[in-house]
């Protein structure tokens, strides 16, 4: 093998979400290394990372979708890998692991890295038989955590040494040196001094937004001068804006939208709540940890590889919102509100989860990939 190894980065859309985030984190650190990055996007959502790959020097390919599944999107990625002489593929989502298997048959045979980021068993049959095809398939399939590991193993019934960890990494120069919450809030035009409990990501289904305005009510109902922070847009906006009201809470929860100064605002907050009924391993833990904020999560997915239980937050079962609100209100309790317990999440997340140590760990992947050749997996 001679020169570096041309990587292929293939992603459903390049808009606010975690996958993409780990994209627009992943290539510029790939990029004069031994490895030369190309992001193909198969739809037209480009934004907010597209614009912020190509200025970093990624070529940026986009493939338009017109509807759910269309095989001229394998067919226009395969002339693309061809014309950019691609030696390794990785897609970056469930929802591309079909296209680039049927990409790379097409083309002539590569490497492909598929992933797994979503730990979901109750996903529809012919999903779940189109994943263990492409996993049979593929030379490795990466997932985010170790729990991710194990339902990968488990639930597709793929051999362990088929399976690749590399934990999510997170860029510490974002969040640059920890605020106290009063000059975080002043910044952002956030309430003063009151105990202000965060939200951060998709407002979908699986962020079990319901759950988090169950637990502000209760936490609420005992300390009646807490607020909350709801970062981010999504599917269930409006709806979470009318339960909020309907259960008497709306004047007490603030929904920002989509915001890109996610830093600061996690900057203001005294802690980050997490209800998710399903996780990988979520970026929003992460950059709370980033943030020198401790996090109170549901126990699910990878959330226990990165919170120490005391140490940097709290873990609850899924769907316990009286639980919940008990953890919230013991950091909210707190005479420092939980800032001590955010500085080892920091020191945790500075050590084990920076995105220099994933993308060396990806860059590791595939070079091996590439160095093993057609790499034939069994079938």
């Amino acid at each position: 093998m001679t020169g570096a190894t041309r990587v292929a980065l293939v992603i459903g859309q390049l808009h606010a979400g975690g996958s993409e985030r780990q994209v627009a984190e992943l290539a510029p650190r790939l990029r004069g290394g031994r490895c030369e990055p190309f992001v193909y996007c198969l739809s037209q959502v480009v934004e907010p990372f597209g614009p912020q790959l190509q200025a970093a020097g990624i070529p940026l390919r986009v493939i338009s979708r017109r509807r759910s599944f269309e095989p001229r999107r394998a067919l226009a990625l395969a002339r693309l890998l061809r014309e950019d002489r691609i030696d390794v593929v990785h897609s970056l989502s469930p929802n591309m692991n079909l296209y680039a298997l049927l990409a790379i048959r097409i083309a002539g045979r590569r490497p492909l890295a598929a992933s797994n980021r979503a730990l979901d068993s109750t996903c529809g049959a012919v999903e779940a038989q189109v994943n263990r095809l492409v996993f049979r398939r593929c030379e490795k399939v990466v997932v985010n955590s170790r729990a991710g590991s194990e339902f990968t193993s488990r639930f597709y019934r793929v051999p362990s040494d088929r399976i690749e960890v590399i934990p999510n990494g997170i860029d510490m120069r974002r969040f640059g040196s920890p605020l106290h919450p009063a000059g975080a809030r002043a910044r952002a035009g956030l309430p003063g001094d009151v105990p202000l409990t965060g939200f951060v990501g998709r407002l979908s289904r699986e962020k079990g937004v319901d759950l988090f305005l169950q637990v502000a009510r209760e936490v609420i109902s005992r300390l009646p001068e807490a607020h909350f922070l709801v970062v981010g847009d999504g599917p269930l906006l409006d709806d979470a804006k009318k339960g909020a009201r309907e259960i008497g809470i709306g004047s007490r929860v603030i929904f920002t939208g989509f915001r890109e100064d996610v830093p600061d605002l996690l900057g203001a907050i005294d802690l980050l709540l997490l209800t998710s009924s399903q996780e990988g391993l979520p970026n929003a833990v992460l950059e709370a940890m980033a943030a020198s904020r401790p996090v109170v999560a549901t126990d699910v997915g990878g959330c226990r590889e990165l919170i120490l239980e005391g140490v940097t937050g709290f873990l609850s079962g899924a769907g316990a919102p009286l639980a919940l609100a008990e953890r919230v209100v013991q950091v909210l309790s707190m005479p420092d509100r939980g800032l001590s317990l955010g500085a080892a999440g920091r020191r945790r997340a500075e050590s084990e989860f920076g995105t220099e140590v994933m993308a060396r760990r990806f860059e590791d992947l595939f070079c091996r990939l590439h160095r093993n050749g057609s790499g034939r997996a069994a079938s």
